[in-house]
């Protein structure tokens, strides 16, 4: 089996035409024709059919797409490896991030880093706690920044850090002109909850206990954007982290009000998959983290 013969698998397999395809990889018809036929002598397969002038993938051929995709991640990550080796204060990392940690903490992180290192290419994706875990369980990100534990033991954190999370409120609610209030006070306001799986309601049942279970969900919104313009409107209250509301706080249109007796905190993780060998751009990442929350 050819390399070369999988990547003409794999381009097609996207396309969906012969034609495209050879314009996509700079190759003749033919040429295309001739590796995928190879593919399908070695495994004894077919790999294609043509159904509405496209060629689809059968059964077996979706099998194999897995398997390629997988190789070409690994070998996309030697070449990054031996590319760190090369030149140390170059290479490139891929990063993996929950929602609320892509959006409101690591632009700056990610800005200083450049600023300090400009030869390393960095790559971020951002979706749910659980999206970044399986991508990291396909080696498709080199480390992960989450809000919530993972639950793959294949998964292992390298270094923590804790964000502050606070209740915040419209500047029209009763308690706007409010500090503190008493934690039990919130099982008499309407809640506004976020995006699931990330790890604030944990935080909020371990610090607040039976409190928890009383609190009433009005709105159960995708993102802490959508949460925090609820708020403004005054359709209830919620429970954020602190850097999300830094501009809001400081205009005046939602207001921060700290629980008596309790701090709330939430736990940053920063993890690989285990055994990951880590290039000098990862370490170089990791340490900047490190030194930036210690």
């Amino acid at each position: 089996m050819d390399l070369h013969h999988l990547r003409t698998f794999v381009v097609l397999a996207r396309v969906g035409h012969f034609s495209r395809a050879a314009e996509e990889l700079f190759l003749t018809q033919p040429a295309v024709s001739n590796h995928v036929k190879a593919l399908e002598e070695y495994y004894q397969v077919d790999l294609f059919q043509k159904i509405d002038q496209k060629y689809v993938l059968t059964e077996p051929g979706k099998i194999l797409l897995g398997y390629a995709e997988k190789i070409f991640n690994v070998f996309n990550e030697s070449k990054r490896t031996l590319d760190g080796f090369n030149q140390l204060e170059s290479g490139s990392l891929i990063i993996g991030a929950s929602s609320n940690i892509g959006v409101y903490v690591l632009p700056k992180l990610l800005g200083d880093f450049k600023n300090r290192h400009p030869k390393i290419d960095l790559k971020v994706t951002i979706g749910p706690t659980y999206t970044i875990e399986s991508k990291i369980l396909a080696n498709e990100v080199d480390l992960g920044i989450v809000e919530a534990e993972t639950r793959s033991a294949e998964i292992v954190d390298t270094f923590h850090w804790n964000e502050g999370l606070s209740v915040i409120v419209s500047p029209r609610h009763l308690w706007a002109k409010r500090k503190v209030v008493e934690p039990t006070k919130l099982a008499d306001e309407f809640f506004i909850v976020g995006e699931r799986g990330s790890g604030t309601r944990k935080v909020m049942e371990d610090a607040l206990g039976d409190v928890v279970k009383r609190i009433k969900v009005l709105l159960e919104l995708g993102s802490t954007e959508a949460v925090k313009k609820a708020v403004e409107e005054n359709l209830g209250i919620s429970i954020v982290m602190d850097s999300s509301v830094i501009r809001e706080s400081k205009q005046g249109t939602l207001k921060i009000i700290e629980l008596s007796g309790v701090k709330l905190q939430k736990r940053i993780n920063v993890v690989h998959l285990k055994g990951k060998y880590r290039t000098p751009a990862f370490s170089k990442f990791v340490e900047f983290l490190q030194k930036s929350f210690d």
